[in-house]
């Protein structure tokens, strides 16, 4: 993929300079530095990379809600090469008119490039596709995929050759009432015992297919139209098999509407906790009570409605800490008029909606948001927010003109005082074309040190937006392997201290929307040129300390080993 480099110009001293040889050099010396606090531009390199799926909703006529919602699109290094790989999710032809489309595995080929080898690796899927995540549940060192669909999900084994074989049934989590959306899932080790668990969200049970009107126009019907549908939670029995522990955790919600999760310990007690969207219901907030169940304390928490008191659409679930306080803050987008949200976590167990004071609410009003939330896009250390954007009803134009089917996805930059900025307009070619975006994930594609994104849309092409990374700021990049925890390390927290600004990440599936971003926790660091400390907490409760790390570097840490190793995969050229 192209990249941007940027050359520093230094005075060289010389007997006598000529005043041509003077103003010759300050340009130079201006130029560099310029070149230096040049923004971060993002461009669309979809086509160059090679990647040609395009997703297939498979309404007949006008479309309902299934046909509208997705997809989902997750990104891991299924094959260990030490670069990211893209899954994509589909539709399905559900009317019987003979048309054939598949999921669609990309492998990284390390050039900037994406070859397709969904036939090869055996992932195509086997219904009507919604979201996807990667978890490594065998602890055997390859990431497993699993796919939420239409009725039926898919549980795919990674073979570690290039290979994958549908377990589902031999794990028993497919799930098998008919007529379930399912949506949001994440892996997540909630009894640390070493092993992964499964949480499957569901959405609504569609039933026979319905209209309602919008407006004047016929179109899909609102979601309060339909009776939730009963989330899942698995046990992982160490065995390749799973427990459905629903109700035996306490998470039982029968009527949800559940479309993202993601699991992150937002009061830092070392345990994981559930996060739940739901739409046109109470978010929920499950407590881990680290005795095997949860408690429901959304509203007691402050985040089950918006400070206005209100139920949201809620789309997208992201945790990250934007003020860098040691606590995980929470953005939930929303429906169009509505606005996203942000809120604060005090440290003391309850969050604080500051929409409006972080510059949120008037720039997400006129946008109906889906998948995306916090990413240090600039490396300047500090969490900034992306925001993919799309209508879910496409007659809404004949409905109500001056809304958009097809919308301008968002980026906001944090301008370091709690406020963020809109700064899309700003950021290159990626932010010029509207989208009917879904789910948007986060990844590194080409290891330069800048995050880049993936975003999947409906009914078209995905979009790979490629981050120049032009702004000259270090970066540090972890990827962590339990051995008592989970391999994948799903829970542990990573904290770097570069001078007076301390950061976390916490290693985390799910969130966003029907999507999973890289889990390599990858830390900008401005213009410092090594971190004084790099603490990891494992879900098992050892803590391992490094000092005097140096910037710019990949590195793997194993549970237990004192020894950081670095991996020679940077594609940051010298």
């Amino acid at each position: 993929m192209p990249r941007l480099w940027t050359i520093t110009a230094k005075f060289i001293p010389v007997p006598i300079l000529s005043l041509t040889a003077i103003c010759s050099t300050f340009i130079s010396t201006l130029s560099a530095q310029t070149a230096a606090l040049a923004p971060v531009e993002f461009t669309n390199v979809t086509s160059a990379a090679g990647i040609k799926f395009k997703h297939f909703k498979g309404n007949n006529g006008i479309s309902i809600n299934r046909e509208e919602f997705g997809p989902g699109v997750c990104v891991t290094d299924f094959d260990g090469d030490g670069w990211q790989d893209i899954y994509f999710v589909n539709g399905r032809d559900l009317y019987d008119r003979g048309i054939s489309v598949t999921n669609a595995l990309y492998r990284n080929n390390h050039d900037g490039t994406f070859t397709d080898i969904t036939e090869k690796a055996g992932v195509p899927g086997t219904g009507y596709g919604l979201g996807c995540v990667w978890g490594d549940f065998d602890n055997d060192g390859f990431p497993d995929l699993f796919v939420t669909q239409y009725d039926k999900n898919v549980l795919y084994h990674n073979n570690g050759n290039g290979t994958f074989t549908d377990v589902t049934d031999k794990a028993g989590i497919g799930g098998l009432e008919s007529g379930l959306f399912h949506s949001g899932a994440t892996f997540f080790d909630y009894d640390h015992d070493g092993w992964l668990d499964l949480y499957v969200g569901s959405y609504v049970n569609l039933g026979d297919k319905r209209y309602c009107k919008l407006g004047d126009v016929l179109s899909s019907c609102a979601p309060s139209e339909y009776k939730g549908s009963p989330d899942a939670l698995y046990h992982n029995n160490h065995d390749g098999t799973f427990t459905n522990v629903t109700q035996a955790t306490g998470i039982y919600q029968p009527q949800g509407k559940n479309l993202s999760v993601q699991a992150a310990d937002y009061d830092n007690d070392g345990w994981p906790d559930l996060f739940v969207a739901n739409d046109g219901l109470n978010a929920y907030l499950y407590h881990n009570e680290r005795n095997g169940t949860f408690k429901e304390i959304g509203l007691s928490a402050g985040m089950a409605v918006t400070s206005r008191g209100t139920v949201m659409a809620a789309m997208c679930i992201s945790l990250g800490d934007y003020d860098n306080d040691g606590q995980l803050d929470l953005y939930i987008s929303d429906f169009q008029r509505s606005s996203d949200h942000i809120w604060h976590n005090d440290g003391k167990g309850f969050f604080d909606e500051v929409s409006d004071e972080a510059g949120i609410t008037r720039p997400t009003r006129d946008v109906l948001s889906f998948g995306g939330g916090f990413f240090d896009y600039d490396n300047d250390g500090w969490s900034d927010i992306f925001i993919a954007n799309g209508h879910v009803y496409p007659e809404v134009e004949q409905a109500t003109p001056g809304t958009h089917y097809r919308q301008i996805n968002s980026l906001f930059h944090i301008e370091g005082n709690g406020k963020f900025a809109e700064v899309g307009e700003s950021s290159g070619a990626g932010f010029e074309t509207p989208y009917v975006g879904r789910g948007a994930a986060f990844a590194d594609f080409d290891n330069d040190g800048f995050i880049d994104i993936v975003i999947a849309n409906n009914g078209d092409l995905p979009l790979v937006l490629h981050n120049s990374g032009a702004n000259g700021n270090h970066f540090l990049n972890f990827k962590l392997s339990g051995k008592k925890s989970n391999r994948d390390a799903m829970g542990a927290r990573v904290r770097v201290v570069t001078g007076a600004v301390s950061q976390i990440r916490e290693i985390a599936g799910g969130g966003s929307y029907l999507s999973q971003s890289d889990l390599r926790a990858n830390f900008g660091i401005a213009k410092a040129k090594r971190a004084e400390i790099v603490e990891i907490t494992w879900p098992s409760g050892q803590r391992q300390t490094f000092r005097d790390v140096e910037a710019d570097k990949f590195f793997l840490v194993e549970e237990g080993n004192d020894h950081l190793q670095t991996q020679h995969i940077s594609g940051r050229q010298p």
